[in-house]
């Protein structure tokens, strides 16, 4: 990815800048920021970027200072000037010093991103006309291909660059390819430098491999994630050629490397332009692998016959579950599980113990969501019973087994929704979070605008919901709203300011930075892991 590094005095501007656009998407990472040229430039020693943002007016050491030094001293570095003042002689003065653009503040996101996409088609050329064998050009070959399986590439600036850089990709019909590593030790490290010499050597394994056939290439996306596309895809079950190099190289890592690896295929797409398609399809196959295990290769639609084909089988009412569930009726809910269990496979279940495992996984997922649904729920409670009864599902072996587990688990799980449920709350308490619960979308909605609503004392109704809850009216009330938004992600195709607005916020930025400081995760992120 491209660095970029943000220079300003003022704070709210940086912080502003960092949220105006979703930068990973645009294969561009914010590596740092400073408040003035002498921090900046001690900055571009350590972290050498791409990109510099800066502002004019500045104290120690302004704009035009800076644009001096980085014109002399990082002659590759572009730079784009972002100032309040209209003044024509300091954009004479920003362009005689080699900014590629000027930028009055506010600068719009449009006007922004076309400066961006201008700046990395430079780069792009000139690491292709000078540097055709190291690892700049795997830079813009992750950064090209990567937009590709994001659907982000314009189809000409696609076909061109492909040419650029002899990408065996002229072949269709295509499919994309996705690859989970899991270190021994069972996660993932970002600053393991083990890990990463492992995913480069991984790498390198597939791509040997693939260009040996000339059936495709492999990258690294902006993730850091292993993808490949390939060519001359005739599905599953006639593509024997794509078996046997998937297999192989599985087996070669596995063998060298010690890794766990999954990888997955996704359907044929008869277009480049379709890649994303394929490639979202192997990346939700990925999410098998806890039913049929690592250390396979897994085809979306050899799966998807799998599940259509098992003889006579009741598929799960996600509605009747969480029916019985609200009703906190264990009997009843036991009896219905039996039921899904044992009429899925008639005869012979222990043959089709992985899709059994499914099911109940299936069951396990459905609960954690009614558990969630109330609204005074413990998050790190229910996160830690989840992966707790997964856990417990996968290890076992006995068809019986699962449905033992699985109906104690379901068990323990609606004893904690009934604590919840009784929990003592005053009247008054009660009906605040039953407020929210319902008018949550309404961008006014205070502390102050329930005292009104309820015709009571803002400090009283304060200090009461906060002893009662255990949470202030606020913490509460924005902790409910990404919750729902956290919903919408998943299941809807709202953006920005639009998906801010329908759980409540009036400002995507605030939304932005109240859903990461609960979360831990920026929304986007939560959309391409779903």
């Amino acid at each position: 990815m491209y660095r970029l590094l943000i220079v300003d005095d003022e704070k709210q501007i940086r912080e502003g800048l960092k949220l105006l656009l979703p930068w990973e998407e645009y294969g561009i990472e914010i590596c740092g920021e400073a408040q003035n040229g002498k921090e900046a430039l001690e900055l571009m020693e350590r972290l050498s970027p791409h990109i510099v943002l800066l502002d004019i007016q500045m104290p120690v050491m302004n704009g035009l200072e800076l644009a001096e030094q980085i014109r002399g001293r990082y002659p590759n570095c572009k730079f784009i000037v972002l100032s309040g003042y209209d003044d024509f002689s300091l954009v004479r003065q920003a362009m005689k010093a080699g900014a590629v653009d000027y930028l009055l503040k506010p600068c719009g996101r449009e006007a922004l991103i076309q400066v961006l996409e201008e700046i990395m088609d430079t780069f792009e050329d000139e690491i292709a006309s000078r540097f055709k064998n190291d690892e700049q050009m795997g830079l813009l070959k992750n950064n090209v291909l990567g937009r590709v399986m994001s659907g982000t590439i314009p189809h000409r600036e696609m076909r061109e660059k492909l040419e650029l850089l002899e990408m065996p990709l002229n072949k269709g019909p295509f499919a994309a390819v996705a690859v989970e590593l899991i270190p021994e030790q069972g996660r993932r490290e970002a600053e393991d430098d083990g890990y990463y010499q492992a995913l480069i050597r991984t790498l390198d394994i597939f791509e040997k491999a693939l260009a040996q056939k000339r059936k495709g290439t492999a990258f690294v996306d902006s993730s850091g994630n292993i993808c490949m596309a390939v060519q001359e895809y005739t599905g599953w079950k006639e593509d024997l050629c794509l078996k046997e190099v998937l297999k192989d190289s599985v087996d070669r890592i596995k063998e060298q490397l010690h890794l766990d690896i999954c990888v997955a295929v996704g359907t044929a797409v008869q277009s480049c332009r379709r890649l994303y398609e394929s490639c979202q399809n192997a990346r939700n196959t990925l999410a098998y692998k806890t039913v049929f295990g690592m250390g396979n290769v897994l085809y979306c639609d050899e799966i998807k016959e799998y599940f259509e084909g098992i003889p006579r089988r009741t598929k799960v009412s996600g509605e009747k579950f969480k029916e019985l569930f609200r009703k906190n009726n264990g009997e009843e809910l036991e009896g219905y599980v039996k039921d899904i269990l044992f009429s899925q496979f008639e005869t012979d279940p222990e043959k089709e113990i992985y899709a059994l495992k499914n099911t109940a996984l299936e069951l396990i997922i459905l609960a954690d969501q009614c558990f969630d649904e109330w609204t005074l729920a413990d998050r790190n409670e229910l996160y830690e019973w989840k992966n707790h009864a997964m856990g417990e599902i996968m290890m076992e072996t006995r068809v019986d087994g699962i449905r033992e587990k699985l109906c104690r688990e379901l068990k323990a799980v609606m004893e904690k929704t009934s604590r919840y449920e009784n929990k003592n709350l005053s009247k008054m308490v009660w009906d605040a979070v039953h407020y929210i619960e319902e008018y949550y979308m309404n961008p006014e909605l205070s502390l102050q605008y329930l005292a009104d609503e309820f015709h009571t004392n803002t400090a009283y109704l304060g200090r009461m919901f906060r002893k009662e809850t255990g949470s202030s009216f606020a913490d509460y009330l924005n902790t409910f709203r990404v919750k729902k938004a956290e919903g919408l992600l998943v299941s809807t195709n709202y953006k920005g300011i639009e998906l801010a607005e329908k759980v409540g916020f009036a400002s995507y930025n605030y939304f932005y930075i109240v859903f990461k400081k609960i979360t831990g995760r920026k929304p986007m992120d939560v959309r391409r892991r779903s």
